[in-house]
């Protein structure tokens, strides 16, 4: 029996060692995003989709608890509803999920220039020279400090996957879930991979593993290391052989070439407080803001950014009702002074329109961009000189 070796980095081979890729993949990220606006709804098995009284419909997302009844992302909300009766249905809120979405990515690209964003819940990061530099070779409180950053944006759980290529990272992620970090470092690539299904590898769906089992008697990925090196892979699977083959050796993807602008149009930061208690006190949204308008223009200037327009969005709690409202400037700068009195300003108008109603929600979000003179004086710099 031949155990496959990795395969030695000289000058020629393209593969770093010392690669960091970070794959970030938010937990369960519509109904999760469902439960943080309902409290009630936490520790019950939650499904976005469907209709609970037609019975109509299919599961877009659901949590782990309703998981552990099988159920599963496309399945049709009948069977969902029989394989779990207690089933709690809600709607979809595509704005939501996608302003939610918008806040970690841009959190995210405050880290490193080199980020792709695969899907509205999962992006991949190149951290190599951040985690050399700063945390001298180890990746692990840089993944902290991420999973806790998004966390307190947003109360969405994270897990984070590392590894040297963007298919290890990933495969890491599903390892780590839920709310976990896994780190594969390159000698450790076979050990992590040897008693996991094949199924697990991305691009082997359930035609392929039942082929596997049925022609091949093979339903771990340790049982194709056991088939040898690239020519004996590709003697017995053909041209599966070589992605298999490359999965192994641990080659793959290594580059992160962005592939959209997340986090270039807008800088926000909000929090649901209904409820919530500070010091034997209700929290209110006064309360809230300054920590939210600090973090955002924190942000901001990291990224040496201008903003021309403030936002100010609110949820009232007896509905649910969502108002935005904006103010925009002719010029554009830095200064927190100016987010603040708008945002207090604005709050105001809304308590005012709505009769003190209740509220459930707020966020602040600056947008319209210029990009600082990286030589010019911020007006934060320029007060504290």
């Amino acid at each position: 029996m031949v155990f496959l070796q990795l395969p030695k980095v000289t000058k020629k081979t393209p593969q770093r060692v010392g690669q960091y890729l970070f794959h970030v993949d938010l937990d369960c990220f519509f109904a999760a995003v469902e439960i943080r606006e309902d409290p009630e709804l936490a520790g019950k098995p939650v499904a976005v989709g469907g209709n609970r009284e037609t019975r109509r419909g299919v599961v877009t997302s659901c949590n782990y608890i309703a998981r552990k009844f099988g159920l599963h992302a496309g399945m049709p909300i009948n069977k969902a509803l029989d394989l779990c009766p207690d089933l709690m249905c809600t709607s979809r809120h595509h704005s939501l999920y996608r302003d939610v979405s918008d806040n970690i990515m841009s959190i995210l690209s405050l880290y490193t220039d080199e980020i792709r964003v695969a899907s509205i819940d999962e992006a991949y990061l190149n951290l190599t020279s951040e985690v050399e530099n700063d945390y001298d070779g180890n990746p692990l409180p840089l993944a902290k400090q991420m999973k806790t950053e998004i966390y307190e944006a947003e109360q969405i759980n994270s897990s984070i996957g590392i590894g040297l290529n963007t298919t290890i990272a990933k495969i890491a992620t599903g390892e780590a879930k839920p709310d976990g970090i896994k780190y594969v470092p390159p000698e450790k690539i076979i050990e992590f991979l040897t008693p996991l299904s094949v199924r697990k590898m991305s691009g082997i769906g359930p035609k392929t593993t039942e082929s596997l089992k049925r022609r091949h008697g093979i339903e771990t990925i340790g049982q194709i290391i056991a088939v040898g090196d690239e020519v004996e892979m590709l003697r017995k699977f053909g041209d599966l052989g070589k992605f298999f083959y490359r999965i192994i050796s641990g080659r793959g993807r290594t580059i992160i070439k962005p592939i959209n602008t997340y986090g270039a149009k807008s800088i926000s930061n909000g929090r649901t407080f209904w409820g919530q208690m500070d010091d034997g006190e209700h929290v209110t949204p006064e309360k809230i803001l300054p920590k939210l308008i600090d973090s955002v223009h924190n942000r901001l200037v990291k990224k040496n950014f201008k903003y021309k327009t403030v936002t100010l969005a609110v949820r009232l709690q007896d509905n649910f009702q969502n108002i935005n409202r904006s103010r925009s400037f002719l010029a554009a700068n830095d200064d927190k002074e100016r987010i603040k009195t708008t945002v207090y300003e604005i709050l105001d108008e809304v308590k005012h329109a709505h009769n003190n109603a209740p509220i459930r929600k707020v966020a602040v979000r600056v947008s319209n961009f210029t990009k600082q003179d990286p030589l010019q004086k911020t007006i934060t710099e320029f007060f504290q000189s």
